[in-house]
């Protein structure tokens, strides 16, 4: 009797694990944003190059991968991210860009009213690059506006 009631307990326990693992990637799914953001500099975004400029965009998903759908003046590009981590800060929305020497690129961007944390690969420098890079590499971040 005792290793029935075991049995059925597990039974249960696996059911639930599989309706909140089902539970959490709905949510994520159900995750959407549009908004836009002003690049006061050129930018490389995912192997994308964004001049100085207004931009709006859109997320569908942030089930992985997350892709977002940028567009400008100069055209749109999608961005599929790295990597997406739900966790609320104490930041506005942002996109995080680093740079080194004159070039910038997009690391994460950061949406606040969802607490989403998207990565993007950025290049690696060259071993005989870094003994020439002129400084360590700064970080910038521009604000991003979400719309309703």
């Amino acid at each position: 009797m005792k290793t029935h009631r075991n049995h059925l307990l597990a039974i249960v326990a696996i059911g639930l694990v599989a309706i909140g693992t089902c539970v959490s990637r709905t949510a994520a799914q159900s995750s959407s944003a549009r908004g836009s953001f002003t690049l006061p500099f050129e930018v490389r975004w995912q192997g994308v190059v964004l001049p100085a400029g207004d931009y709006t965009f859109s997320l569908k998903s942030a089930a992985s991968p997350a892709m977002v759908s940028v567009q400008g003046s100069n055209g749109r590009g999608f961005m599929l991210a790295t990597e997406v981590d739900q966790k609320r800060t104490n930041q506005d929305s942002s996109l995080t860009i680093e740079g080194r020497g004159s070039t910038r690129f997009v690391r994460e961007m950061y949406l606040a009213d969802l607490g989403l944390h998207i990565h993007y690969s950025i290049p690696k420098i060259p071993r005989n690059e870094k003994e020439l890079a002129q400084g360590p590499a700064t970080t910038e971040h521009v604000l991003v506006s979400i719309g309703k």
